[in-house]
């Protein structure tokens, strides 16, 4: 028996989906009937992707994974070198509580709540409209028989115009700031240097803003 809650209407997927959860009994998520060849991909910390921009379905149904974290990391990369952003989505649980499914969607799935648009007291003008109800995604699971997860799902298929290269930094999934980085900002606030002195500095180092991978905001 599989008890489901928080999905919701599938054209509402809302910012906050990455907290719904599909509760299930069953603990078993191994598919025994699954005999396809799996490629496990590792570095020195066991995350090596590889050339990502050439990647078919086919090619995806085939990794494995370590963890839920690098199975996300690896769709971020995906994105990143293809021209979309990315975030998580519903979950599931075994009856011990644990995590045994996940999806990652395309960041544009999905349509804004309509409460947003019908607000009579708005004070400010609506934000641009940026989701389309895209249906690209990756669904991945927990194999306990072998304590890697697979890849059980991918669409690759967009319904909005990709991203191109150059402007990829700037879609919102990917800003993050390293442990180095903000070790680096911290050390020179403290000798007094104001925070867009030192981006300017760390983006002349790193070949120009485009290749920080977070804004001043973030900072």
């Amino acid at each position: 028996m599989e008890c489901y809650g928080g999905m919701g209407k599938t054209n509402g997927l809302s910012p906050d989906e990455s907290e719904n959860e599909l509760c299930l009994s069953n603990n078993n998520v191994v598919d025994k009937n699954d005999l396809r060849k799996v490629e496990l991909l590792s570095d020195e910390d066991g995350r090596e992707y590889g050339y990502m921009t050439g990647l078919t379905a086919e090619d995806i149904m085939k990794k494995v994974f370590q963890s839920e974290e690098h199975a996300y990391e690896f769709y971020g990369r995906l994105g990143k070198c293809n021209g979309f952003g990315v975030r998580k989505g519903d979950y599931a649980k075994d009856e011990d509580g644990s995590v045994v499914r996940r999806r990652f969607f395309c960041n544009r799935a999905g349509l804004r709540d309509g409460k947003h648009y019908n607000k009579l007291d708005r004070k400010r003008c609506h934000r641009p409209e940026t989701r389309t109800n895209c249906q690209a995604l990756m669904s991945v699971y927990l194999d306990k028989g072998s304590s890697v997860w697979k890849v059980q799902k991918v669409i690759l298929v967009h319904n909005h115009e990709l991203i191109p290269t150059g402007m990829v930094h700037m879609i919102r999934s990917f800003w993050a700031i390293s442990d180095s980085a903000k070790a680096h900002m911290d050390g020179m606030h403290t000798y007094g240097f104001p925070t867009s002195k030192i981006l300017g500095y760390m983006a002349g180092i790193a070949g120009g803003y485009s290749s920080l991978g977070f804004t001043k905001k973030d900072a």
